[in-house]
């Protein structure tokens, strides 16, 4: 082992860990009060899981629960191991609360009767420039249910009252839905669907649908990217979910910064795509699901998001027959990428 890191992190005040040969090595002081205990000569698959222990990227970050306690580690390679980086989650921003969630679902109902009053209004009258305007309306009309959406579920999670209504359902053909979906907005990106696996499994179709979109929406907005893949794969004991891009990737000093909720600086260049709720709302459903989400990125050449599904669930009850829907709508569309779909997507050929 190289001596000066440790050195460093000895005096760090953030968690941290080394590991060599899949064990660790090393465990600073905030690290052994974080995880409760002295983990040094613990492999890393005891602390952390075999998903996380078998990962062979040369960095990453992953969200994962000490307990019931969220938190993220950042993996970064080093000769023999790595530097394994904690950082826990705080308490929910105060912002993120009930109040807020009904003050917003009130002026949002509002929002979306008057769009469709005006709409039949142009319609009726054939005002080409009302129906422009309309469309731009109904458009921030679903971005902002778009984060309604995610802010009530994060909220929920947060209250340790997100519950699933998961049952056997077909994820393969929820990605292709979708994929096929997407497509005709984005002509100057190309989707890669690689279904290997995922035919039937227990989960919360609602909730894989609230993940994907999530995690497409990232890609098409913040990624500037030519290429999106999309893969299902298998293993005896989960399904993994795959969605990477050839974008521009994340700076390593931001990396950390990735699961956080309501961090973006006020740069103008950032308004208006989003507040940062997409990938800690993508999390808590691979949580739900008993998952792990992986995250990997590197500047000019793309990032790589990777979940895993549980194949130890045991079927709820399901409360309606499609309820939560298995097949992919319209809606689903309209709302889990608002942020990036035009105008068109919001007119009534789309809407009715």
């Amino acid at each position: 082992m190289i001596q000066s890191p440790l050195d460093v992190l000895m005096l760090s005040g953030e968690a941290a860990l080394c590991t060599e040969g899949g064990l660790i090595r090393f465990a600073n002081q905030p690290a052994r009060a974080l995880l409760g205990r002295d983990v040094v000569g613990l492999s890393v698959r005891e602390v952390f899981g075999g998903e996380l222990a078998s990962v062979q990227a040369a960095s990453f970050i992953a969200a994962f629960s000490l307990g019931a306690r969220p938190c993220t580690a950042r993996f970064s390679r080093l000769e023999k191991g790595y530097l394994i980086f904690l950082s826990p989650e705080t308490d929910g921003s105060a912002i993120l609360n009930d109040p807020l969630l009904f003050s917003l679902r009130s002026s949002l109902m509002n929002l979306g009767i008057a769009a469709d009053s005006l709409r039949s209004y142009a319609e009726q009258h054939e005002d080409a420039a009302l129906r422009r305007s309309t469309a731009a309306l109904t458009s921030c009309y679903y971005r902002i249910l778009r984060q309604v959406e995610n802010i009530g579920f994060v909220i929920s999670l947060f209250k340790g009252e997100a519950a699933l209504s998961a049952y056997p359902c077909d994820l393969q053909r929820l990605c292709i839905d979708t994929v096929e979906a997407i497509q005709p907005f984005f002509t100057r990106v190309e989707f890669d669907l690689v279904p290997e696996g995922g035919t039937r499994i227990v989960a919360d179709p609602a909730l894989f649908k609230l993940l994907l979109n999530n995690l497409l929406a990232n890609c098409l907005v913040h990624a500037d990217c030519r290429h999106i893949r999309v893969r299902l794969s298998e293993t005896p004991h989960s399904l993994l979910l795959s969605v990477t891009d050839d974008g521009r990737g994340i700076p390593p000093e931001q990396l950390h910064r990735a699961f956080d909720r309501y961090r973006y600086d006020f740069d103008p260049g950032q308004m208006g795509r989003g507040p940062g709720l997409g990938l800690s709302a993508a999390r808590g459903v691979a949580e739900l699901h008993g998952g792990t989400l992986l995250l990997e990125s590197r500047p000019g050449k793309g990032t790589a998001v990777r979940v895993t599904f549980s194949r130890s669930l045991s079927p709820g009850e399901r409360l309606l027959e499609g309820s939560g829907g298995e097949g992919f709508t319209t809606r689903d569309l309209l709302i889990g990428l608002a942020d990036c779909l035009p105008e068109e997507a919001f007119t009534e050929k789309y809407l009715d």
